[in-house]
């Protein structure tokens, strides 16, 4: 018996012993097979590969943006970013893509900041988006694709970061530098004219006595004799604090670039309050109870530069409470030592860290603050170089309405030298 043709694959003829349903299973089969080879493929790239529809409803994604929110790629697909993301980050890829559907222009290498389900942090996503059409041309959705930067980001940061540190650092030493003297000059002038009118003024007073018949105080001679010493108490005070500025200024750029060495933190952190004054003085007072330490072996320009940053952000949260009224907050800075360890407290009268976000308070990229006004890195920089430079750690307690202390520790001797 003559059997039915099979199909040649190479004239796509079917051929003997092929039945019409078996020639259907075999080209699904195939189509199964690429699919799954597609899809692999497709998994296996280390990008955010998805696409969406005109109502940015998901209709396909790989295996790696499933992961990141936290689903699989059949559960993702028709549903939205509102299921996923908090509302205003999900709103703002709505937004972009609606416009990128409405114009028709792709969306290329845009920074997007993205919830990471599986990190349980926000991470830096660079997207691209492109109009997806259909045969006729028709605008029908998106396909998009991303890549996480982020670890890229904290890099680029925390060199940006380090290299405008040294830099005003390096600048702010030469200032100093070069201001010292002639602070040094009219200083030194300035207690020559005290000494030198007090003798004038002594000397009248002598003359007067040694007249027989003592003249009328002068009115003018009496008001200069009032009014300059007080005048020139508060010039020698007002030069004298320059002259704090301008030392603190020294010691908190002294450190800078690589150093490392044996560090007076107590002194580091006068320093670091002086220069620090124009960040909370409006809002706050700042007080110490610096205890006897030991010097730390660390890399001063670093702990200055998580000192400046705690309290930066103490005297934020205080201006955040105070705002509006006439009430003035206080920064409390305590140094204590405890075994081989040395404990630095910032505490502030703010109005607390609220529960929810806690745990995300050293994420980086994490902030509060309104668009602009900062990029979250500071507290994440500083957990970072404290850990894993310098083996100490940092933390925080807080109370909702009275305030926040962040607490370091350093080891005496925990960060070697080169």
């Amino acid at each position: 018996m003559n059997s039915l043709p099979q199909r040649n694959e190479l004239t796509d003829e079917p051929q003997e012993g092929q039945t019409a349903s078996g020639e259907r299973q075999n080209l699904a089969d195939a189509l199964a097979h690429e699919r799954n080879v597609l899809r692999t493929m497709i998994d296996l790239i280390p990008a955010f590969i998805y696409a969406k529809d005109a109502n940015s409803r998901f209709t396909a994604c790989n295996e790696l943006v499933a992961r990141r929110m936290g689903t699989s790629p059949e559960q993702l697909v028709g549903k939205t970013d509102f299921d996923f993301f908090p509302p205003e980050m999900a709103q703002k890829f709505f937004d972009d893509e609606q416009a990128l559907i409405k114009s028709g222009v792709p969306l290329i290498n845009h920074e997007e900041i993205a919830f990471d389900k599986t990190r349980g942090m926000n991470r830096v996503i660079l997207t691209s988006k492109v109009p997806l059409r259909d045969e006729h041309g028709n605008l029908t959705g998106i396909v998009g694709t991303g890549y996480d930067i982020t670890d890229r980001k904290v890099a680029e940061e925390r060199m940006a970061s380090m290299e405008r540190h040294e830099s005003i650092g390096r600048l702010a030493a030469g200032v100093a530098h070069e201001i010292n003297t002639p602070i040094q000059y009219l200083k030194d002038s300035v207690s020559f004219v005290q000494e030198g009118v007090q003798e004038l003024l002594d000397y009248i007073d002598a003359l007067h006595a040694a007249m027989p018949q003592p003249k009328e105080p002068d009115e003018n001679v009496e008001e200069l004799r009032k009014e300059m010493p007080p005048a020139l108490k508060l010039m020698a005070d007002g030069l004298s604090r320059i002259a704090e500025i301008v030392r603190s200024m020294k010691d908190f750029s002294r450190a800078d670039q690589n150093e490392v060495g044996q560090v007076d933190l107590n002194r580091s952190i006068h320093s670091t309050l002086v220069v620090a004054r124009s960040q909370y003085s409006a809002v706050a007072d700042a007080e110490t109870e610096l205890g006897e330490i030991p010097p730390v072996t660390c890399n001063g320009s670093q702990i200055n530069q998580v000192m400046l940053s705690l309290i930066g952000n103490a005297a934020e949260a205080i201006r955040d409470k105070v705002n509006g009224t006439s009430e003035r907050g206080k920064i409390m800075v305590r140094t204590r030592a405890d075994g081989e360890h040395v404990v630095i407290e910032i505490e502030d009268t703010g109005g607390g860290i609220p529960e929810e976000i806690r745990e995300r308070v050293f994420d980086q990229f994490f902030t509060t603050k309104q668009v602009g006004s900062g990029t979250g890195q500071g507290l994440s920089v500083a957990r970072r170089v404290i850990i894993n430079a310098h083996n100490g750690s940092l933390d925080f307690t807080s109370e909702m309405g009275k305030g926040t202390t962040f607490i370091v520790r350093l080891p005496v001797n925990g960060f070697a030298m080169e």
